[in-house]
């Protein structure tokens, strides 16, 4: 008897049920339900009739001259009238009980093993009539289909118990992939914020070349004034003439003018740097104009732009205003012409960046930036976004420029990127976010 052939309890119950109405409707004193063990036979239901000298839970040993060993061997129906009439049987163990005629049936499990049989026994000679015989093959299929069910049941619950192993195994790795999850989310925070102040070192440096022209004038303009004013202040005591001193006024005009537009050039610098700086310090909302944002903007890299000898150019229209975050789409820009003036003109190559923006029909704002360079390869066009991924490793690419202008349009902009190019043609990144920033965006870690 396999151990996965245990029977509950609810169907011992009913079996015994159908026990002691086969006993009653033959009219006998013992009806039984047997199982075999591998060594010994039970007495798993008894009939509670009158007279029945089985018990519950009796086992007997195998090999002994049973009835119910025949009927297991054979597989088939066993009647015997009389044992005692009969050679075969006179010395079987059941005629000590004085059970002296039997009938008797296989139950098979639905695997095809034997599990045991259901059998009627009298102490007095019997030839049962062939609808008894019926009714008892006819048990025989009840019981045999409870135990198709109750296989069903136990495959269920071995079923479950392998489904709430596998969920918790599932949990287990939901788990770890949420702390990895989370520590990517970290990391990549600070890659941002590493990437962030990147940009700002690069604003600093673009600050002071871009000042250093203006200053530097107005410095120059500043010492002359002073020089003609010392100058002058000697000459009064010996006397002046009036062509000396309107030279002299004339020279101050001249030296004002250019002292005052050195300082206001100087003043417009800051400010555009100031407002710059601001934004990609911080991902604050505000209303701005997008030709001034990208002037501003392509101003930090001045320097960095005449040293490439490259030309970028910008088309964008007056009057697109947007109510988002400038500071994200600043840094956008900067690294995609960056990553332009760095890959798209290798050896020596002369090239232009254009950039172009316009306000599409949907009330969404698509900007371009292109070039003229060399192009991508196409092993490489699904992989220019991902982290890490560079082609000048080792020659001061870090991997990280494009990645961020993924996760700066599609996370704080709401919008989408996507990049096309053909070897020798040039590539063109196409940026597409709504020009009325969604409520409530999910930023990036400032």
């Amino acid at each position: 008897m396999d151990q996965q052939h245990i029977v509950p309890d609810e169907f011992l119950r009913k079996w015994q049920q159908t026990a002691d109405v086969m006993a009653g409707i033959l009219d006998v004193p013992a009806g039984l339900i047997m199982r075999v063990w591998p060594q010994q036979i039970e007495v798993l239901v008894a009939s509670h009739t009158p007279g029945n000298p089985y018990e519950e839970g009796e086992k007997a040993n195998l090999n002994t001259g049973l009835y119910c060993e025949t009927v297991m061997a054979t597989r088939s129906l066993l009647e015997v009238p009389h044992a005692l009439e009969d050679a075969r049987w006179a010395s079987n163990p059941d005629v000590a009980l004085d059970m002296i005629s039997y009938l008797g049936v296989p139950l098979v499990w639905p695997d095809d093993e034997v599990f045991g049989t259901i059998c009627v026994l009298d102490s007095k000679k019997r030839q049962y009539q062939q609808r008894y015989i019926e009714l008892l093959w006819e048990i025989k299929r009840s019981i045999e289909a409870d135990f198709r069910i109750i296989e069903q049941q136990q495959r269920l619950i071995v079923s479950n118990a392998s489904l709430s192993s596998a969920n918790q195994a599932l949990a287990q790795s939901n788990a770890e992939l949420r702390a990895a999850l989370d520590q990517v989310s970290a990391m990549q925070g600070e890659l941002l914020r590493a990437e962030k102040m990147s940009a700002l070192g690069k604003l600093v440096a673009g600050v002071a070349h871009e000042l250093n022209t203006p200053i530097g004038n107005g410095l120059m303009a500043a010492s002359t004034l002073k020089g003609n004013a010392e100058a002058i202040a000697k000459e009064l005591e010996a006397g002046v003439t009036r062509k000396r001193m309107l030279d002299f006024i004339d020279g101050i005009m001249q030296g004002s003018n250019i002292l005052l537009h050195c300082l206001g050039r100087a003043a417009e610098l800051v400010d555009s740097f100031k407002q710059v700086a601001v934004d990609q310090s911080s991902a604050r909302r505000r209303q701005f104009d997008l030709k001034r944002t990208f002037g501003e903007a392509l101003a930090t890299l001045g320097n960095v732009i005449r040293k490439s000898g490259h030309e970028v150019c910008c088309d964008v229209p007056d009057g697109i205003v947007l109510d988002s975050y400038p500071g994200p789409l600043e840094q956008a820009l900067l690294n995609l012409v960056t990553n332009g003036l760095v890959h798209a003109f290798p050896d020596g190559m002369q090239g232009q960046i254009r950039i172009t923006a316009r306000l599409q029909e949907d009330d969404w704002i698509e900007v371009r930036v292109s070039d003229d360079g060399v192009g991508i390869p196409p092993a490489n066009l699904a992989r220019v976004f991902d982290p890490f991924f560079t082609t000048r490793l080792g020659q001061g690419g870090s991997g990280l420029g494009l990645h961020v202008v993924y996760n700066q349009v599609t996370t704080a902009l709401h919008g989408s990127v996507r990049v096309d190019s053909e070897p020798g043609q040039g590539a063109c990144f196409t940026l597409r976010m709504p020009r009325v920033a969604p409520p409530a965006p999910d930023l990036p870690p400032a």
